[in-house]
């Protein structure tokens, strides 16, 4: 008989790493939506197109995997750590993520090998791709809503 030790898939069994396995779903599906977007925007707007396609897809696997792997690097801490941990990742993803944004509509060498409209709206359609994955991964979790190993005193 398999013990659940060596068998991750015991039927009950929590997700040892939730923030790993919504990274994987997040991935998945980004990586779907993003290649998809860079065949579109390459047949819509030749090889800056594609440029703009990657780059927006690179930029979100970047920012929003930060942010998860973040999560994962708290797990052991304390749920408002967690808290604190997720927020800040956010806020600075944000703040990061606003710069070089403004930096690559200033320019003038990007925008001369890459279609800005193509990078923004991949980028766009890959976060919502993302989050559809993030959100599905979440939904097949199995996330104790109770401490297991604890004892009732009646």
């Amino acid at each position: 008989m398999a013990s659940s030790a060596q068998s991750p898939k015991v039927a009950g069994q929590a997700t040892r790493h939730p923030a790993l396995a919504m990274l994987r779903g997040a991935l998945v599906a980004a990586l779907v939506v993003g290649v998809n977007a860079a065949a579109v925007s390459t047949v819509a707007a030749g090889l800056a197109g594609l440029w703009g396609a990657l780059l927006g897809l690179l930029m979100v696997i970047v920012f929003s995997g930060a942010g998860l792997f973040a999560l994962h690097l708290s797990r052991r801490t304390t749920p408002t750590v967690q808290l604190a941990v997720a927020m800040a990742s956010y806020t600075g993803r944000i703040a990061i993520f606003g710069g070089l944004l403004a930096l690559a509509l200033s320019s003038e060498s990007l925008a001369a090998h890459v279609n800005l409209t193509v990078l923004g709206i991949s980028a766009l359609v890959v976060v919502m791709g993302w989050m559809a994955g993030e959100i599905w991964a979440w939904s097949r979790l199995r996330v104790p809503i109770y401490d297991l190993d604890g004892e009732v005193t009646a």
